[in-house]
C-alpha cells in the first residue's frame, strides 16, 4: 500500500491536486463564456445559464452511485479518475462539439471528483481541529484558484479559444500527477453500486433527520444557489450598470469575491473556532446584507468592495458548515456518500436558482432586479436557519459535553 510522497505532506497533497484542478474548472468557466460571446447571441448569459445548468444536472442524477464509487475505492485514485473525465469534456472542443455537451462531460469528471476531494480529508484526519483546518485549506486554495482561473480564463479567452483549452488540459495534467502523492488507502470493497443507489434516499433521509447535517445542508446550499447565480448575472449586470463588457475585466471584477474568501480561509479558525461552528451563521446573514447593497450601488470601486465583503463573509459562513457535515455524516453513511448528498442538495436548488434566472431574462426583467430577487431568496434560507440556530447550538453544546 502506497503512503504517499514524502517531499509532500498527504494534505498539503490533496490541496495542491485541487488547486489545480479548480483552476482549470474556472478558466473553462470564462472560455465558455469566450465561445459564446464570439458566436453573436443576442442573450448570452442566457445560453451560459443553459451551459452552466447541463453542468450542474451532472451532479444531480449521478449523485445516487458517485458517493459509493468514492467509499469504495481508493480516494485518490478517484480523485485521478474525474481529473481525466474532465480533460476528456474539455478535449472535445477541439473537434468542435457544442460547448453544451463538453461541458456536461465536464461535469461528470467534477462530480466524480467532489466527494473524493472532501472525503478524503476525513481520512487524513483525527479530531475536528484537524478536519476544519483541512477544509480551510481547501476553500481558502479552492477559492484562490477560482480567483485565478477566472482572470486567466478571461485573459485568455478574449480572442481564442486554443490557448485556452491547451492551457486547461495542462493543468488537469498536473492535477492527475499530484494525486500520485496521496496516499492510496483501501476502500469498503463490500459496497454494491445498485444496493447503493437504492440507499441513496435514505442516506438523504438519514442526515436530514440530524439537525446539525440539515442546518449545514441548507447552509451550504443557499451559499452555492447565490454564488452561482450572481456568476452568471454579472455576465449581463456589469455591462448594464458600469457599461463592462470586456471579458478579461469581467472576470477581474469577479475574481474579487474570490479573494474575500481566500482571506476568510484564515480569518475562520479564529472567528468560529472549533466547537462553536453554527456561530457561521452569522456571518451569512451579513453576506445577504452585502449582496443586496451591492446592486443598489452606482460606484464601480464600491460595488468591487461589497463583492469582497461577499467572498470574506461567505467564506466564513461556508467553511465551518462544511466542516460540520463531514463530522456527522462521516459516521452515520460515510464521508464519500455524505458529500454526495451534499452534492444533490446543494445542485439541485442551484439549478432551480438558475431556472428561476433564466425565466426571468426570458421575461426581460431587469438584471438589478433579478439579483435582488436572488438576494431575497438567500435571506429566506438565513430566516429560516435564524430559527434552528438556537437547537443546533444546544446538540452541538450538549456533544461536547460528552
Amino acid at each position: 500500500m502506497s503512503q504517499g510522497s514524502k517531499w509532500i505532506s498527504p494534505i498539503n497533497a490533496v490541496v495542491l491536486t485541487q488547486f489545480l484542478s479548480s483552476f482549470a474548472d474556472n478558466l473553462n468557466f470564462f472560455l465558455i463564456v469566450g465561445l459564446v460571446n464570439r458566436q453573436g447571441v443576442e442573450h448570452p448569459s442566457g445560453v451560459v445559464t443553459y451551459i452552466q445548468i447541463a453542468f450542474l444536472l451532472a451532479y444531480v442524477v449521478l449523485a445516487p452511485v458517485v458517493g459509493a464509487f468514492a467509499d469504495k475505492k481508493s480516494k485518490s485514485r478517484v480523485l485521478m479518475i474525474g481529473n481525466l473525465i474532465k480533460g476528456a469534456g474539455i478535449a472535445l472542443l477541439l473537434f468542435g462539439l457544442p460547448p453544451a455537451l463538453c461541458y456536461l462531460f465536464v461535469g461528470v469528471g467534477a462530480v466524480v471528483y467532489s466527494p473524493a476531494k472532501y472525503g478524503i480529508l476525513a481520512e487524513l484526519t483525527s479530531n475536528e481541529s484537524e478536519l476544519l483546518s483541512a477544509n480551510a485549506k481547501i476553500e481558502g486554495t479552492t477559492i484562490l484558484a477560482i480567483l485565478l482561473g477566472t482572470v486567466a480564463g478571461g485573459i485568455l479567452a478574449q480572442n481564442s479559444d486554443l490557448p485556452a483549452i491547451l492551457c486547461c488540459l495542462g493543468v488537469y495534467l498536473l492535477s492527475l500527477l499530484l494525486t500520485f502523492a496521496v496516499p492510496v488507502r483501501g476502500g469498503d470493497a463490500t459496497l454494491r453500486y445498485g444496493e447503493s443507489a437504492k440507499r441513496f434516499l435514505l442516506d438523504v433521509r438519514a442526515l436530514f433527520r440530524i439537525r446539525r447535517a440539515r442546518f449545514s445542508l441548507i447552509g451550504t446550499s443557499a451559499f452555492w444557489l447565490t454564488a452561482s447565480v450572481l456568476r452568471i448575472a454579472l455576465v449581463d449586470w456589469l455591462p448594464a450598470n458600469f457599461g463592462i463588457s470586456d471579458t478579461q475585466q469581467q472576470s477581474m471584477i469577479i475574481g474579487v469575491t474570490a479573494i474575500g474568501v481566500v482571506l476568510s480561509a484564515a480569518l475562520t479558525p479564529r472567528l468560529v473556532p472549533e466547537g462553536k461552528l453554527y456561530n457561521a451563521f452569522y456571518y451569512g446573514f451579513f453576506m445577504v446584507v452585502c449582496v443586496m447593497a451591492a446592486t443598489l450601488t452606482h460606484s464601480v470601486w464600491v460595488m468591487v468592495g461589497l463583492l469582497f465583503c461577499v467572498g470574506v463573509l461567505g467564506g466564513i459562513f461556508l467553511i465551518p458548515l462544511n466542516t460540520m457535515l463531514q463530522e456527522e455524516g462521516k459516521e452515520v453513511i460515510g464521508s464519500g456518500k455524505t458529500i454526495a448528498v451534499q452534492n444533490l442538495v446543494e445542485n439541485s436548488l442551484t439549478v432551480m436558482g438558475l431556472t428561476v434566472y433564466l425565466a426571468m431574462t426570458e421575461l426581460r426583467v431587469s438584471v438589478n432586479l433579478s439579483v435582488i430577487g436572488i438576494g431575497v431568496i438567500l435571506l429566506l434560507f438565513i430566516l429560516y436557519l435564524a430559527t434552528q440556530v438556537g437547537r443546533v447550538k444546544a446538540v452541538s453544546e450538549a456533544t461536547n459535553r460528552g
